[in-house]
């Protein structure tokens, strides 16, 4: 057998978040509707459309960390990367929604932003979650409950995402007339998203260990 190569928790959550950032870009100029976590941010930023789409992501994470810190009443040190990890997430974001703006629109070229972001963004998140480092605020957000309530991560994910997806559409419709970052794209990706991440986590994981340099990082999470 194959010895397996390791790589840095660190280097495998960068990785992760250059290509998740990429793969929303994609999306986005798609126009077949995003994730379900994105459409929110999506949604406000074109409402408020001062605040660009990549600051959104991390002002809305950091109202899910009051909430979370509301509702549990406990402090984790590991929320203080969270929080510059949302923010250099909006950031990056920010560039790629910039930096690809300029490519060509046509349907079919729309579609294939679209059938390229999704295999990018099942990559990013397997990365990102493999990678035993404190996680972004929405990730935390959805463990930390799921274990305060005692109840299956599934469960809260799916209300989560109902709840996005409502208040995007809602908001959409009373501020914009129409529907903004909410479309078939974000039906199918909410289907078949967690079953890409399980396919690329068991190919991954038959190649390589992902393993940080700093063992106090995987602590700052529990």
């Amino acid at each position: 057998m194959d010895k397996k190569i390791t790589i840095p928790g660190e280097v495998s959550f960068v990785a992760g978040l250059l290509l998740v950032s990429f793969a929303i870009s994609l999306m986005v100029i798609a126009g077949f509707g995003i994730s379900t976590i994105s459409s929110l941010p999506y949604v406000l930023s074109c409402i408020f459309n001062q605040i660009s789409f990549g600051i959104w992501n991390p002002v809305f994470q950091i109202g899910l960390l009051v909430v979370l810190l509301a509702i549990t009443k406990r402090f984790k040190s590991g929320y203080m990367i969270s929080i510059v990890l949302s923010v250099l997430f909006g950031m990056i974001l920010d560039f790629f929604v910039h930096t690809l703006a300029g490519l060509p629109t046509e349907f079919w070229q729309r579609l294939l932003y679209f059938i390229a972001g999704y295999p990018l963004m099942c990559v990013a998140i397997a990365l990102m979650v493999g990678s035993k480092i404190p996680l972004m605020i929405i990730d935390t957000f959805l463990n930390d409950l799921t274990i305060f309530f005692h109840v299956t991560y599934r469960r809260i994910k799916t209300l989560f995402d109902i709840i996005c997806v409502v208040l995007s559409v809602l908001l959409s419709m009373a501020f914009l007339g129409h529907l903004e970052g909410v479309g078939i794209g974000t039906v199918i990706l909410a289907c078949i998203t967690g079953l890409g991440v399980h396919v690329v986590n068991t190919a991954l994981s038959k190649v390589i260990v992902i393993k940080p340099w700093s063992s106090k990082l995987g602590g700052m999470v529990k």
